[in-house]
């Protein structure tokens, strides 16, 4: 018995970079996965459909994208937990995203964890073997640093080293345990990394020019939520507490 390799998946995952995603590809349905003669192996970022020398080629095959941990739901554009998002991959691409899929309707997960994230249903090729990229968009959100012990100072900046972010200063605001902070946060989204490149410091205004309180703060990071500010539908903030002595 010898078998035939027909797709080849890769899994690209902006938020992890370079490093596997914790997302694991499984047939769609087991049993005519089987039937069909169709082997699924995957090593690392790479899954790999392969069919028995005997059995019929296949016209296409359908997958479910698994991921391993919650924090993959947050950090992905397009997903949802407890949903699932329907993809398809005809002839003509070479890469598909996933957040071009339609989300299906599901039934309520009830707080349990539920991993699917998508059905792939993929187009192969009459002969030789389909190479595919699954594309996965992180999501972005504004970092809001909640400066905790000198929330009435005047003169605290944050600032981007490399200068493309600007920040805001929102003011004082009330902690839920009635602590106050004072709110520095982007103006811009940022990308959601495992990794963050940025390199964001905390300065005040002095008597000779700006001094440095922290060289490089905290980067954001899940869980994440809504702007509560009003008519910011859509905007995600990245919550960050630093305590300054």
């Amino acid at each position: 018995m010898a078998y035939a390799e027909i797709l080849r998946l890769s899994l690209r995952h902006a938020y992890f970079g370079a490093d596997v995603p914790p997302v694991t590809v499984q047939p769609g349905d087991a049993r005519a996965f089987e039937r069909a003669g169709c082997l699924l192996r995957q090593r690392g970022a790479v899954g790999h459909v392969l069919v028995d020398d005997d059995e019929t080629r296949p016209e296409a095959v359908v997958l479910t994208l698994m991921a391993g941990t919650q924090d993959v739901f947050a950090v992905t554009k397009g997903a949802a937990w407890g949903a699932q998002r329907q993809i398809t991959a005809p002839l003509d691409q070479d890469e598909i995203a996933f957040a071009a899929g339609e989300t299906l309707e599901t039934e309520p997960f009830l707080g349990r964890f539920v991993p699917e994230m998508a059905t792939l249903e993929i187009t192969l090729p009459k002969a030789g073997r389909r190479d595919l990229v699954l594309s996965f968009e992180a999501v972005a959100s504004h970092w809001a640093y909640h400066l905790i012990g000198v929330p009435e100072a005047e003169g605290l900046t944050v600032i981007d080293t490399a200068g493309a972010v600007a920040f805001e200063d929102l003011g004082t605001h009330d902690l839920p345990n009635g602590q106050a902070a004072r709110v520095i946060r982007s103006a811009q989204a940022v990308a959601a990394r495992a990794r963050p490149a940025q390199r964001f410091a905390l300065q005040k205004a002095g008597a000779f020019g700006p001094e440095t309180l922290v060289s490089v703060l905290p980067a954001g990071a899940p869980p994440f939520k809504p702007i509560p500010d009003a008519g910011a539908e859509g905007r995600l903030q990245s919550d960050i507490y630093v305590t300054l002595w």
